[in-house]
């Protein structure tokens, strides 16, 4: 029976932070989860440390997080939140860092073993995560899941928690402004395909489908700004607003198999995440339209085009430069497809469905698409 359960507090607009404090406070000591640069640049920084120091709440920042921040750094940062006695967790900043908050929340209160995280069984509720995203893509900051890099092997590995959803999320799209336009491209990308995953999707719910869609029609609106590079402050608006909504409606559902074949592009390329996962969503619409063309025509529609005109806007926004062979392919298919692709995807996918995916959308890039 679907449900919707969506526990965390949305505060949005211009000045969010300083307009809300109220959510911001919950004791008198917290520590600031950051990267070096994402959280000064934007100004998120000084506007949530001026609204800890009004309300007497003393603060550290850890601002040593990065996309290859791993599992032992993030249990090491939990410790310093256990010495310091710190209430809760304020993390801002990009996937990367809102994750690493989330999971150093829930070592904060359990006394585990690192890689014990992944049993999502635990004896204390983790501390109040608050998450001020940087970036329009991850959707972190709506869900239940949580991404880190294990130790050994160097790769990434997600578990989900109720527990695990952020207390509150204050999402002002002014801190998105000096993101850098081929990070803005990519998490973009990125939260397309979390809501396109959502929506094509075994577990989709009216629920799921109406956030799942407005976030589609919401980066649709943005084509241009993205493919030219003149991304207006309302279009930065829209693609943060749509972020969340794809989080949200992949809390829900969870992924279909683009997160899951992107990943592997990713870990065995070092091609963007987002960027990974955009060039093979064009193939992902056509294998899903063989279970509901309308569903996938739906999307299409989002961006007044048809299937070959939404290939050109992934082309233009997150091309992939980096040379990909036939061994690459091979490699990336070896394992059995994972049980929740299976699950989560309303049609039977294959192994050879999943080498010819792969193969169309990296290597026959000439391919053309009868229109619908």
């Amino acid at each position: 029976m679907p449900k919707y359960y969506m526990p965390t507090t949305l505060l949005s607009g211009k000045d969010c932070v300083r307009r809300h404090p109220r959510h911001l406070i919950h004791g008198t000591s917290c520590m600031i989860v950051t990267g070096k640069n994402s959280a000064v640049l934007s100004g998120a920084l000084v506007d949530v440390t001026s609204v800890l120091k009004e309300n007497d709440v003393k603060y550290q920042i850890y601002d040593g997080v990065n996309g290859d921040t791993n599992i032992s750094e993030t249990y090491a940062l939990a410790q310093l939140i256990k010495n310091m006695g710190a209430n809760y967790v304020i993390g801002i900043g990009g996937g990367s860092v809102l994750d690493v908050a989330k999971a150093a929340a829930v070592y904060a209160t359990n006394d585990m073993a690192p890689m014990d995280i992944f049993n999502e069984k635990y004896d204390n509720a983790p501390l109040n995560v608050v998450c001020i995203p940087t970036t329009a893509g991850t959707g972190s900051d709506t869900t239940q899941y949580v991404m880190l890099t294990i130790d050994e092997p160097q790769n990434k590995r997600s578990f989900s928690s109720e527990v695990c959803f952020p207390y509150a999320t204050y999402l002002d799209s002014r801190y998105t402004m000096t993101l850098p336009i081929e990070v803005t491209r990519n998490t973009a990308v990125d939260a397309l395909c979390h809501a396109v995953e959502s929506y094509l999707n075994n577990k989709a719910s009216a629920f799921s489908d109406m956030v799942a869609l407005e976030a589609i029609r919401l980066i649709g609106q943005c084509t241009d700004a993205l493919v030219t590079g003149n991304i207006t402050e309302k279009d930065r608006e829209k693609l943060l607003t749509a972020a969340s909504a794809g989080g949200m409606a992949v809390a829900h559902t969870g992924l279909n198999f683009v997160h899951y074949m992107g990943h592997k592009v990713t870990c065995s390329k070092h091609i963007p995440h987002g960027r990974a996962n955009g060039a093979l969503l064009v193939e992902f619409i056509s294998f899903m339209a063989k279970a509901d063309i309308m569903r996938a025509v739906k999307v299409i529609d989002a961006f007044g085009s048809d299937l070959s005109g939404f290939k050109k806007f992934i082309e233009l926004s997150v091309p992939i430069d980096t040379e990909i062979t036939e061994d690459d392919i091979q490699q990336w298919t070896e394992n059995e497809v994972d049980f929740e692709v299976l699950e989560n995807c309303p049609m039977q996918i294959s192994k050879s469905d999943i080498h010819n995916i792969y193969y169309n959308a990296l290597i026959n890039k000439n391919r053309d698409y009868k229109r619908w």
